[in-house]
């Protein structure tokens, strides 16, 4: 195993090229198909981040997943949580998530979640990797899986966020905050603008397009948010919000 190839009970990251390859995310993606088929629900919800590599390693999850014989329900690009909960929507046997988080441009990653919209347990990630080790049986020409979008997978979890009740909507209205935003290029574009104007902030943003080429290290952490700090001086914000790809 590389140096640089993280190995945990729900999922797997590394540099891609290097040690994260296609063909490990394909065997991978076709081992947590297999362990949600042998459940009895043979559906995955697939999702990533924005990361160039992204699309690449969709394509790829994708014909694993296919060939153990699971629909694969495709959200696009969209954030951790929103996969989580498309997974509980549709009653899917398991999620992928391709993300590497806060790790810089070069990594990706698998994260693996369960029926239950949660992250494998150790159990259920050790069954996974056993089965991408021996490898799954592969589906015949007839029983080869399919592929559906789901693009309102962010609808509706911003809707949910909405219904909390221990979210004071018209409270929030009320004081109409002004929001300076940096989504660093990532995924968090595609839906916290949308969420803050729903909770009638003003936003001012930087880094909205969601095309994975970050413009500074990811990682929202002090020494990365000199924009974002000169943003909400001279904006004159509220408040200063830096989301992880």
């Amino acid at each position: 195993m590389s140096d640089t190839l993280m190995v945990s009970v729900s999922g797997m990251r590394g540099i891609v090229g290097k040690d994260l390859t296609p063909e490990l995310v394909a065997r991978h993606a076709a081992a947590l198909g297999s362990w949600a088929a042998a459940a009895g629900r043979p559906s995955v919800v697939l999702g990533r981040d924005a990361r160039t590599s992204g699309p690449m390693f969709a394509r790829a999850a994708t014909a694993g997943l296919m060939s153990v014989g699971v629909e694969v329900i495709d959200i696009g690009v969209v954030p951790t949580p929103t996969l989580q909960l498309a997974v509980e929507f549709h009653h899917a046997g398991a999620g992928l998530m391709l993300t590497a988080s806060h790790n810089p441009v070069e990594w990706n990653a698998l994260k693996l979640v369960g029926p239950d919209g949660i992250f494998l347990d150790a159990e259920s990630g050790a069954a996974v990797r056993a089965l991408a080790e021996r490898g799954p049986a592969r589906a015949g020409w007839d029983t080869v899986g399919t592929v559906r979008e789901d693009d309102e997978a962010i609808d509706r979890h911003l809707q949910q966020v909405l219904a909390l009740p221990m979210v004071n909507v018209e409270g929030i209205r009320a004081r109409r905050f002004h929001v300076a935003l940096d989504c660093v290029r990532g995924a968090g574009g595609t839906s916290i603008p949308r969420l803050l104007e729903a909770l009638g902030c003003q936003v001012t943003a930087i880094n909205l397009e969601a095309d994975g080429r970050f413009p500074r290290a990811p990682e929202p952490i002090p020494e990365n948010l000199g924009d974002l700090s000169r943003l909400v001086r001279e904006s004159g914000a509220d408040i200063g919000m830096a989301v992880d790809p």
